[in-house]
């Protein structure tokens, strides 16, 4: 509540118009003070001032804050005010000009309540609380003008003085985002975390500055935290993590999470990773299992799968899965696979017929190689049934 000072300073019919004016704000009848204080006549320039900085503050109350902007600066910059008064006046027009995104003119207005150099003697020194909060009110302003460096600079300032908040902190890391100061950012979102912990967009933030600053590692750990912290991962997110296990040489991890993710209507391709896993980690059953869902989906993963089968020694399997790949770049492969299954099955005279189908359609020293070993074979096979 606005309240005069001292009756002597006032004229007597101005300390009268202001008294009622107060009454009136009293009893929240913010339009009849107004009126009241409109009608105010006096050559004395400090009632002008006193005046005008009461009619601001009703006037915002009243939600007319052109009005008050108006009033509040012929107030302040009258310079009559006592300095307490001023300083109160000056705050209120940086609150309202930043409210109304009139952000250089509030910079202009808060930046002139932190100067050091006014002597106590002309009133008041600013608290080191109210310092904190214009220091929190400059940095707001720069940061929504879009100038995060100085941003950066005046919530570090509010950060000397004040403990560290969510809001405060927040600002601090859009800022340091912006400038892209990853290492920086790493700093605030761990103080984040700590006051705030049940907010994922802490931990997701974290986790794509590591990515920034290129430390799969820390991402991965940072991941891990959060879901011992109880952070629910979205399908996307759970990917990720995957693909880092996968990179940090845990594919069983890896696989275990693709599994999770691969619910009834999974797609190919996130079979394809899960399979790949499980490969990884030499859990061929689960490979085979998820190349097959991957296979019935996509005729590509027949092959992928068909390699799982023969490394299983699942020979018959195989063969089945061979005969149905019809991707043209890979009939060569599946000939030679054909060939290795057949050589396995003691089958030689199929195992040479598709190795030579193979060579066919690719030669290559392998294909060749395949032909010479199964032509060996089957003579040395034959010359001892020749003996028997």
């Amino acid at each position: 509540m606005l309240q005069p000072v001292g009756a002597v300073t006032l004229s007597a019919s101005t300390a009268n118009k202001v008294q009622r004016a107060i009454n009136l704000q009293q009893q929240e009848k913010w339009k009849e003070a107004t009126t009241v204080l409109e009608s105010t006549s006096t050559a004395s320039t400090y009632d002008v001032a006193f005046v005008q900085r009461m009619l601001g503050g009703l006037y915002w109350q009243l939600g007319v804050p052109n009005k008050a902007i108006r009033s509040l600066e012929a107030a302040v910059d009258s310079n009559k005010l006592e300095p307490d008064a001023q300083r109160s006046a000056q705050r209120m027009l940086a609150d309202i000009l930043l409210s109304q995104s009139r952000y250089d003119e509030a910079l202009r207005r808060y930046y002139s309540l932190t100067s050091d150099k006014l002597p106590l003697t002309s009133g008041h020194a600013p608290t080191e609380k109210e310092l904190a909060d214009i220091w929190l009110r400059i940095a707001q302003a720069h940061y929504q003008n879009q100038q995060a460096k100085q941003a950066l600079s005046a919530i570090n300032r509010h950060l000397s003085l004040a403990a560290a908040k969510v809001s405060s902190l927040s600002l601090k890391l859009g800022a340091q985002i912006t400038l892209k100061q990853w290492k920086g950012t790493i700093a605030s979102l761990k103080q984040l975390i700590a006051i705030d912990p049940e907010n994922k967009a802490w931990w997701l933030q974290l986790t794509a500055s590591y990515q920034h600053l290129n430390k799969p590692t820390d991402m991965l750990k940072t991941l891990v935290l959060a879901v011992r912290k109880g952070i629910a991962l979205s399908p996307s997110e759970k990917r990720m993590m995957a693909q880092l296990y996968g990179q940090q040489g845990v594919p069983e991890k890896a696989a275990a999470l693709m599994l999770e993710l691969n619910t009834k209507n999974a797609k190919a391709s996130s079979l394809a990773m899960e399979a790949s896993y499980w490969q990884l980690a030499k859990e061929w059953d689960n490979a085979i299992a998820a190349w097959q869902r991957a296979a019935e989906q996509d005729n590509q993963y027949r092959w992928s799968l068909a390699q799982s089968q023969l490394q299983r020694g699942l020979y018959q399997e195989a063969l089945t899965s061979l005969d149905l790949i019809t991707e043209t770049n890979q009939q060569a492969q599946a000939e030679l696979g054909q060939a290795i299954a057949y050589d396995k099955l003691d089958n030689l005279d199929k195992a040479l017929e598709h190795a030579k189908r193979a060579n066919e359609i690719e030669p290559t020293t392998q294909t060749e190689s395949w032909i010479q070993y199964l032509s060996h074979k089957r003579d040395a096979a034959s010359a001892v049934s020749d003996i028997r």
